[in-house]
């Protein structure tokens, strides 16, 4: 495993050049820049009427975690790189007109999520991206699948919006849910309209659990404390039989509800998890309730009254497997940071800054906002993708039918064809206008949509807690080393003109 520090000062030498280099890069990109100018006012109308993308956001409410609104922007970032060239096509021709984004906050509540969809596409979305957390998104993408309005999926892990297998749709003794569902011989038929640009909570468990048993094969025994929620749970299940499978035993599992708030109700889940002596607690709450639970175990770690504490309780490791490198920890007692630091490390979904597809994105990005930062959580990275992935099924498609755009989700966004990065719209445009194959590469890494419309190519990154209460991605784990298969480019000579 390489840190993401080391791949970061690699990518920086690597961008370090001479100044005669320097020169004729400049010259070479005023040439490339007159060229595509030339080119957008072949491709592009911008008097035509725009093409919209909904949009249903979490931008406030009780509990939200700071780095969803903020993963907002990079809907305007995929905006800025379309419409910069040769927007979206919506007819067989080879013209792209504007694309709309319309966002509206869903306010992190149950009871608004599905009707923020509805309102979108009656203003017009002929696909919607975000949803929201694996709470809200399960009740906000179906109503889209019902009106044959493709949804992408950019945070939600929950494994019930994954759709049915060929298999099962064959399958007689497998029941078709209209609705998302995760149960035994059950599945969602969600037609194809939803896709996911995140991995699944099961997905995320499988490899924490993996993650634990090669580094440290003497925890044999473990305790899972999991959100009782669409992704709690799969995301236990995930973790408990790669576990097994590789020699351990999960001892004791108890739920806890995402709202959560109290330190007490957290000593109580500890008490119940670790009667059997565990030599692991995994977890998978969200920022603010792994504060709470760190909280709980200091003072049961300190409480002189607790006369029945297991053997190990005050060296128990913990490992978080949902999201915790977009929290900031620094507000945890001194005693709580402190085990925080020493005593656990996190497995969740992450990037590879040493991909060209990385790179390519933070480069636009830097071109859209010259003081952007490098991120610290894949909310933004993950939002990006969905939308770019939409936009190039409706490009594909040339069309503003449900049912055309989400036929080509897979086809832009799997092998066969010309591997395509962000920043590079114009050969995308180029390419489909032709009726000609892309494979979409993405920010967080290779989309290839599985059959489920789930993102295979996620790397998975190690979290470790710092002194200062920062979390840092400190290597990657996993799914790594998977990429996409790319054709050679093909393009011709009418493609350069």
């Amino acid at each position: 495993m390489e840190s993401a520090s080391v791949v970061q000062r690699s990518w920086n030498a690597t961008r370090r050049a001479p100044l005669a280099s320097a020169v004729a890069a400049c010259v070479l990109a005023a040439s490339s820049a007159a060229e595509a100018q030339g080119w957008r006012k072949k491709c592009f109308d911008p008097a035509a009427a725009p093409v919209t993308i909904g949009a249903n956001w979490q931008l406030t409410g009780a509990g939200i975690d700071p780095q969803v609104p903020l993963a907002a922007e990079m809907l305007e970032l995929a905006k800025f790189e379309i419409n910069e060239s040769c927007g979206v096509r919506v007819t067989p021709g080879s013209r792209g007109v504007p694309l709309a984004v319309l966002l509206i906050n869903n306010e992190t509540n149950t009871a608004l999520v599905a009707s923020v969809t509805q309102k979108l596409i009656d203003a017009g979305a002929v696909a919607v991206v975000g949803g929201g957390n694996s709470v809200l998104a399960p009740l906000a993408v179906p109503p889209a699948v019902q009106a044959e309005i493709p949804f992408g999926v950019n945070q939600a892990g929950a494994d019930t919006l994954s759709g049915c297998t060929a298999a099962e749709l064959d399958d007689p003794t497998v029941v078709k849910s209209a609705t998302p569902v995760y149960a035994p011989e059950q599945c969602w038929d969600h037609r194809g309209f939803m896709f996911r640009t995140t991995s699944t909570g099961h997905q995320s468990g499988a490899l924490s659990a993996r993650y634990v048993r090669e580094t440290h094969p003497t925890l044999v025994t473990a305790a899972f404390l999991y959100r009782d929620d669409d992704f709690g749970r799969p995301n236990r299940d995930g973790f408990r039989e790669e576990f097994a499978s590789l020699g351990g035993t999960v001892l004791a599992e108890r739920g806890f509800s995402i709202q959560t708030t109290t330190v007490e109700d957290f000593k109580a889940l500890l008490r119940e998890v670790t009667a059997g002596n565990p030599s692991i607690i995994a977890a998978n709450p969200n920022v603010s309730r792994l504060k709470f639970l760190m909280e709980a175990y200091v003072a049961l770690r300190d409480d002189p009254t607790w006369t029945a504490k297991p053997l190990n309780f005050d060296t128990m490791r913990f490992l978080w497997t949902s999201t915790s490198s977009g929290g900031t920890y620094g507000d945890l007692s001194p005693g709580a940071l402190a085990a925080l630091v020493s005593q656990s490390e996190g497995v969740q979904s992450a990037w590879d800054t040493g991909s060209l597809g990385f790179q390519k994105w933070f480069a636009l990005y830097q071109r859209f906002k010259p003081d952007a930062q490098p991120p610290t959580v894949h909310f933004g990275m993950a939002a990006y993708d969905a939308l770019m992935v939409a936009a190039l099924a409706i490009t594909a498609a040339g069309s503003t039918d449900g049912a055309a755009i989400a036929a080509k989700l897979k086809e832009v966004t799997n092998s066969p064809g010309v591997c395509v990065y962000p920043g590079e719209w114009r050969k995308a445009f180029r390419r489909l206008a032709k009726g000609k194959p892309i494979n979409y590469q993405g920010a967080l890494g290779p989309v290839d949509l599985d059959e489920r419309g789930n993102a295979t190519g996620i790397v998975h990154g190690i979290v470790r807690f710092q002194p200062d209460g920062s979390a840092l991605i400190v290597g990657l784990f996993g799914s790594a080393a998977q990429q996409s298969a790319c054709d050679e480019d093909d393009q011709d000579d009418d493609d350069e003109r």
